[in-house]
């Protein structure tokens, strides 16, 4: 479903970023293929068939009220990875967290609803952090990509 079919900016940019992250298909600049395994929601471990697995969540939001009744919106972004492989886990969730740093790069400003004139989009995605599980769950992996999207 088209973000533009949803109704909170939140769940919007949600998807606008999972649609961006669906393009991570291996070829050149990719490391990883994801075959369009990518969600706007939450999935659980024991709900994951296939690997890689990636997920886009929306978290809090704060505001910063300005002059003229202007407001900027700050939204966290969750991206969760997930890797399955018998080699070395870690190194393969390096890789597809790369293409992921890519997307967020390449996509600072992010459309998110182009059914209204002018387009929706955001300002800027900045990276706040990126963690792995360091290898605890071998043969599985699972990283986490925090964002801070201004819109």
């Amino acid at each position: 479903m088209p973000a533009s079919q949803y109704r909170t900016k939140r769940k919007k940019i949600a998807v606008a970023m999972a649609e961006e992250l669906k393009k991570i298909d291996g070829n050149y600049p990719y490391n990883t293929n994801v075959f369009d395994n990518v969600d706007s929601h939450l999935k659980f471990l024991d709900e994951i068939d296939q690997y890689p697995k990636i997920c886009v969540v929306a978290g809090d939001e704060t505001r910063q009220y300005l002059p003229d009744s202007y407001k900027w919106r700050f939204l966290t972004l969750t991206i969760r990875v997930y890797v399955h492989t018998e080699d070395d886990a870690q190194e393969e969730l390096a890789l597809l967290i790369e293409d992921i740093e890519r997307v967020i790069d390449d996509n600072d400003v992010l459309v998110y609803d182009s059914s209204v004139s002018p387009n929706e989009q955001t300002t800027s995605l900045t990276i706040e952090s990126i963690g792995t599980d360091e290898g605890v769950i071998a043969p599985l992996g699972i990283g986490e990509v925090v964002v801070d999207v201004r819109y």
